[in-house]
């Protein structure tokens, strides 16, 4: 038998080893790994700093040196719910304009939300204790897996109109539950290996008042979602980045499914998105721009901070479905990714219908009527007399409208537009520019649909009007452009609404005015002088000028080159209900040389002598147009024969009246 001073000695020991059993600290590894910390709002304000945070405030200080602490604690009197009144949030301060603070944070994200050897996801974030992290415009949340997700506090209306404080870029809002702030979950209790000497870190400055912090989503709620009564629920998502939160729950291992259909404008007219895809100038695309994802973001909708619908665009309908099975029960948050600023335009919303699995839900998905297409020509042009100069008012209530004049093919036209019409609903055009919202636009669609088409326009035989504005600008406006005619007819005018006429009122003017020269008239034959033939010694000839016939008429007397002749010409002619003399035309400001209405570098209705024009001189007491509407001129005989006077216009066809002419040989 053992001595008893031996049972003694090892009962000792053995009572020194349970005793060094029990007291040894459970490590972190030996715990199991909690779950992921549900929502807790502060209730109660006790702003001491709790244990678990101060601990945390000081493991991030140790192993990321020169950061430093914007505070834990916030007064009771400050506005605003925040963990920090309950002494369970602290504030990291560093700066997101730094690589060194970048590369912090960065590593800081990947070691606490990394899995474990286990495979247990963001296992270190949730033995901390950790509710969720804000920094530089992004938010994790536990409740949420620790998506990462968009973030922008309320009261920020864009980035650029947010602090950087409020936009977390000077530093990383850090809530714990009420757990890790007490210290209870695993990692307190673990033991520390002796971390490495860091750098002396400077004692921060007293930090201005810290900005108030928002959790990025809502507790869930108690209810979940029951299609007892209605077979889904639909929801209306703005296109500015707000984000719609279901009063219901999902519930866990349900599979729901979510419908998203509709059109949004996220800056300009033309920059439309859907609720996957964005319009480019190349076409739909998934994926945006650069520089659009650098302003604006990924513009996706996003179910609980996360994107889940195809990625192949579908710009039939614009209608993506997708279906979403949450492992517990979870809110429902649905947001458009939208950083960027207000759109200049009502950017419209995102219809989203969540149901079961198998719910026919087309009855809940916006209605979109079919679109009026664009201005086209006749199959045939009408025809008419030749335009040199024409006014149309062309209705917004109206279809198309054709000039009465017609134009000649291949030939060129000045088109000046002037005058505001209304296409209801707040939409005005002025035949080249569009205004929305209070503001002109150069090229503005009216319908979503087709971003890419120019609504609102002028159309000039099927083709919108080009024309530029004097001022550089939409607010004279005014408009000047050519046109050059594809075919011989009347000119089809007509303003594009796609939506339909019936709200419309107004008109603007369309001024069509004839560039191409006309074709002048000729001269007389040629002729052998003959000494003794009466038409070369003959003195004086009358005669009229039939002014219905572009070929004019010949004199019979035959003159030598070099002859000169008196021409005297009296009488009115009228043309498209314009009058005019051999040498001037009524205008509304009374008789001129020349028509102001007219853009070509012509004369017409002026008469001309053996193919050319004559310098016409007036007879009586008026000058340079002669109220007795007669004019004389002195005509030098270029080649021997005859003589030719001709009216030069485009068109003899609808003149009236007549001109009496009288020759006088000189001696």
């Amino acid at each position: 038998m053992p001595r008893p001073r031996a049972l003694a000695r090892r009962s000792a020991q053995l009572a020194a080893l349970i005793l060094t059993l029990v007291l040894l600290p459970v490590t972190a590894v030996a715990m199991p790994v909690e779950g992921y910390a549900p929502y807790q709002p502060q209730k109660n304000c006790n702003p001491t700093a709790k244990p678990g945070t101060l601990e945390l405030a000081r493991w991030l200080q140790r192993r990321y040196p020169g950061t430093g602490s914007l505070g834990i604690s916030r007064a009771c009197g400050h506005g605003g719910v925040s963990e920090h009144k309950e002494g369970r949030a602290f504030d990291w301060r560093v700066d997101a304009s730094s690589k060194r603070d970048r590369a912090y944070v960065q590593d800081f994200l990947a070691r606490v939300l990394a899995p474990d050897k286990d495979g247990n996801e963001a296992a270190l974030a949730r033995r901390m204790g950790i509710m969720y992290v804000l920094w530089n415009d992004h938010s994790w949340a536990s409740y949420r897996g620790f998506a990462k997700a968009d973030y922008r506090h309320s009261a920020c209306r864009s980035k650029r109109r947010c602090s950087q404080s409020l936009r977390h870029r000077d530093h990383v809002h850090i809530s714990l539950s009420r757990a890790g702030a007490r210290g209870d979950t695993s990692w307190y209790h673990r033991h520390d290996p002796k971390p490495p000497t860091p750098k002396p870190t400077p004692t921060p400055a007293p930090a201005p008042s810290p900005a108030p912090d928002e959790p990025p989503a809502e507790p869930v709620p108690a209810r979940v979602l029951d299609f007892s009564e209605r077979p889904y629920a639909r929801f209306s998502v703005p296109a500015d980045g707000t984000p719609v939160r279901a009063k219901l729950a999902l519930a866990a291992g349900t599979t729901y499914k979510v419908t998203a259909s509709g059109l949004v404008t996220y800056g300009r007219p033309e920059q439309v998105a859907d609720a996957s895809c964005v319009w480019t100038p190349d076409g739909w695309t998934a994926r945006p721009p650069r520089a659009t994802r650098r302003t604006h973001g990924s513009l996706n909708l996003t179910v609980n901070g996360r994107p889940v619908l195809d990625t192949e665009c579908r710009t039939k309908g614009h209608t993506y479905t997708a279906k979403v099975t949450p492992r517990r029960k979870t809110g429902l948050t649905l947001r458009l990714v939208n950083a960027g600023p207000a759109p200049k335009v009502p950017g419209g919303r995102i219809t989203v219908v969540v149901s079961k699995a198998r719910t026919k839900v087309a009855d809940a998905l916006p209605e979109r009527s079919p679109l009026s297409p664009a201005p086209a020509a006749a199959v045939e042009a009408a025809r008419g007399y030749g335009l040199l100069a024409e006014t149309v008012a062309v209705r917004a209530d109206r279809g198309s409208v054709s000039t009465r004049q017609e134009l000649q093919k291949g030939a060129r036209y000045r088109v000046t537009v002037t005058g505001v019409a209304s296409l209801g609903k707040g939409v005005r055009t002025d035949g080249r520019c569009v205004e929305l919202a209070g503001s002109w636009f150069w090229s503005a669609p009216l319908d979503r649909r087709r971003p890419d088409e120019d609504h609102g326009n002028l159309y000039l035989d099927g083709r919108p009007f080009q024309g530029r504005s004097a001022g550089g600008g939409c607010e004279a406006h005014h408009y000047v452009g050519t046109h050059v005619a594809a075919r011989t007819g009347r000119l089809s005018l007509g303003l594009w609404d796609p939506l339909g006429r019936s709200d419309n009122s107004g008109t603007v003017a369309v001024q069509v005015q004839r560039l191409t020269a006309l074709p002048t008239p000729t001269a007389g034959t040629t002729a052998k002088p003959h000494r003794k033939a009466k038409d070369w010694r003959r003195g004086r000839e009358w005669f009229e000028v039939p002014v219905d016939r572009a070929g004019g008429v010949q004199s019979t007397l035959r003159f030598r080159k070099g002859e000169k002749v008196q021409v005297v010409v009296r009488g009115t002619v009228r043309s498209h209900g314009v009058q005019a003399d051999a040498a001037c035309v009524s205008t509304p400001s009374g008789w001129r040389r020349t028509d102001p209405a007219l853009a070509v570098r012509q004369d017409p209705l002026e008469l001309w002598v053996d193919g050319k024009p004559a310098r016409w001189r007036a007879i009586g007491p008026t000058s340079p147009c002669s109220d007795e509407h007669s004019y004389t001129v002195r005509h030098t005989a270029t080649k021997s024969g005859r003589l030719r006077l001709a009216l030069l216009d485009l068109d003899h066809r609808d003149n009236t009246g007549s001109l009496r002419v009288t020759l006088l040989r000189q001696r």
